[in-house]
């Protein structure tokens, strides 16, 4: 019951997400169409310690994809820092993303991100992405950030 109010709010918030400029870092199988950040009213999207951060990506598919990774970093001086203890690896699930996903579908992939107190307050760029069962990058993207108390 828990699991189901806290996806239930999770909508919530996606339903009134910012739409924010975003730049495309190597999307293959798929095409986004919007990247929805909650809450982000202006850019960088201001990263809040001890919060967290609501995704809503809105994207197509150009093959059908069976199986779902996710993987978000922090883009710090060019390298790739992998966010720690991520706790939704798998796309196919707690995302609104039901798997198998027919070729050519638009659907709408939704996450959270809890940004650590202990994170240090940096600008950073986050990088999102997810890849299919074969590793091929169904969509990929970058949002600019700051990390702040």
């Amino acid at each position: 019951m828990l699991k189901r109010l806290i996806f239930v709010g999770i909508l919530v918030a996606f339903a009134t997400s910012d739409n924010v400029v975003f730049k495309d870092c190597g999307s293959k199988m798929g095409a986004i169409t919007t990247v929805g950040v909650t809450p982000c009213p202006n850019e960088p999207c201001l990263l809040k310690k001890g919060s967290n951060i609501s995704m809503a990506i809105t994207f197509t598919t150009k093959e059908e994809v069976t199986k779902i990774s996710t993987d978000v970093y922090a883009v710090l001086l060019g390298k790739k820092l992998p966010f720690p203890n991520f706790p939704y690896p798998d796309g196919c699930k707690d995302s609104g993303l039901s798997c198998p996903l027919k070729s050519g579908g638009t659907f709408k992939y939704n996450s959270t991100l809890h940004v650590d107190s202990n994170y240090p307050e940096i600008k950073v760029l986050v990088w999102w992405q997810l890849a299919d069962q074969n590793g091929d990058i169904i969509f990929c993207f970058e949002v600019p950030a700051e990390i702040t108390n």
